[in-house]
């Protein structure tokens, strides 16, 4: 009876696009997985401050959750940690690739390993079992900015836990402005070389690209980067900030024109509409910027108050899925219809459980997963940690977006979406 009762309750949740997915996992604090005495030492010398950890980011790869803790404040003694899917409930973090690799000190003057990274937001797992990393690089991010180490991509190879490639970026496609977000990866073909990884600088409202090939990363400027000044206020959590927040967010989706690239689907933080453009502008650094701008198609508008910092895409239900920051949820859109308020629409929301939801992925087997924070307290208020604060939350897409707009087509219903669909320039 109990069995039916739970089952019963689990389809009322799911059903019901205004209700909540149970927590998967749930920390009042952060804390790791820390080795002998070494807790007690950093807590003493200042390393590991509990209250200044708050987690951004999170992706899946097989048995393994990725969890980023940025470098916001002071007492972060590892960015990129990760946990158990099948762990307790409040598990501690477990720095990745090892303690001895991902502990940085914020008086260190540099990095002693270049598996270390300083701090990341976002990362992605690709299809060649690789997690890439942007790593920006500095500690106290909110009062004595110091720079660590050079911003960089990170790469590891998950199935040895090992330092594939470092590349570090180059001045010349960064401003002091700055600020590395997250990143997704093409792989084109059957092996693992021809790839390409796009990074949006939030501060600096651009795209950087990186070839993994050609070992080279350039930079792409472009006005639709930048934030809508409509779109800059906030309240989430009882806070009220501004934010003048470019490109933040990208997705890789498959085109329908041409099968030899995608389509990246993009949004400033501080907006509420939705862009894309042909991945063949940015592969080639020789592209004018003019032909960049002329590229990107305005696909339409989100509705008022659905700002997001972050999306996925999930290829099994043709859905982008985004974080609603001022609705306290998430909402989704089938790229097969057109994009409108109402085909946008929010099929999760909890003001308690998804106060300010950070990040937000899709994994291999179309679970989606969502992460809230309180990131507005974080940064311009108070947290109480006597209190939940962090969350990761999962569910299948499918029970998810049952019952919506963003359910699938027809055959056709999305024959007729793709002939009334506004044709791109460039192909």
């Amino acid at each position: 009876m109990k069995a039916v009762f739970i089952f019963s309750v689990l389809l009322f949740v799911f059903h019901n696009s205004q209700s909540l997915l149970p927590p998967r996992f749930q920390w009042k604090i952060l804390d790791y997985a820390w080795e002998g005495r070494a807790r007690e030492a950093a807590l003493t010398s200042g390393a590991y401050i509990p209250e200044n950890n708050m987690p951004t980011g999170i992706t899946r790869w097989k048995n393994k959750l990725f969890i980023t803790v940025p470098r916001w404040k002071k007492g972060v003694p590892s960015s990129l940690n990760y946990i158990y899917i099948n762990g307790s409930q409040t598990q501690p973090l477990n720095p990745y690739p090892s303690w001895n690799e991902a502990f940085v000190s914020d008086k260190s003057c540099c990095i002693s390993s270049n598996s270390t990274v300083v701090s990341t937001f976002r990362v992605h797992v690709d299809k060649c079992d690789r997690l890439w990393v942007v790593d920006n690089g500095v500690a106290d991010m909110t009062n004595e900015l110091k720079q660590i180490a050079a911003p960089a991509i990170v790469v590891f190879d998950l199935n040895s836990n090992r330092l594939i490639h470092r590349y570090v970026l180059q001045d010349d496609v960064l401003r002091d402005s700055s600020v590395l977000t997250s990143i997704v990866v093409d792989t084109i073909g059957k092996g693992c070389d021809n790839t390409y990884a796009y990074i949006p600088d939030m501060g600096s409202n651009a795209l950087i690209v990186y070839s993994l090939g050609a070992n080279a990363a350039w930079r792409v400027e472009n006005h639709y980067f930048h934030f809508d000044p409509h779109s800059g206020v906030y309240d989430v959590g009882g806070v009220q900030f501004h934010w003048s927040d470019g490109i933040s967010s990208v997705v890789l989706v498959p085109s329908k024109r041409s099968s030899s690239y995608r389509d990246l689907y993009f949004h400033p933080t501080s907006s509420t509409k939705q862009f894309r453009m042909p991945t063949s502008l940015l592969r080639d650094d020789r592209f004018a910027t003019e032909n960049t701008f002329n590229g990107v198609q305005v696909l339409g508008d989100r509705g008022p108050k659905s700002q997001a910092t972050a999306c996925d895409y999930d290829h099994s239900h043709n859905v982008i899925f985004y974080t609603q920051l001022s609705r306290n949820g998430v909402s989704c859109w089938n790229l097969d219809r057109e994009m409108t308020r109402e085909n946008v629409p929010l099929v999760i929301s909890d003001c308690l459980i998804l106060e300010f939801p950070s990040d937000i992925k899709v994994d291999k087997e179309s679970n989606l997963w969502v992460l809230s924070n309180r990131q507005s307290r974080f940064l311009y208020g108070s947290m109480d940690f006597n209190q939940v604060n962090f969350r990761v939350l999962t569910a299948p897409v499918g029970a998810v977006i049952k019952g919506t707009t963003c359910e699938r087509l027809s055959t056709v219903e999305r024959a007729l979406s793709f002939i009334m669909r506004p044709k791109s320039k460039f192909t």
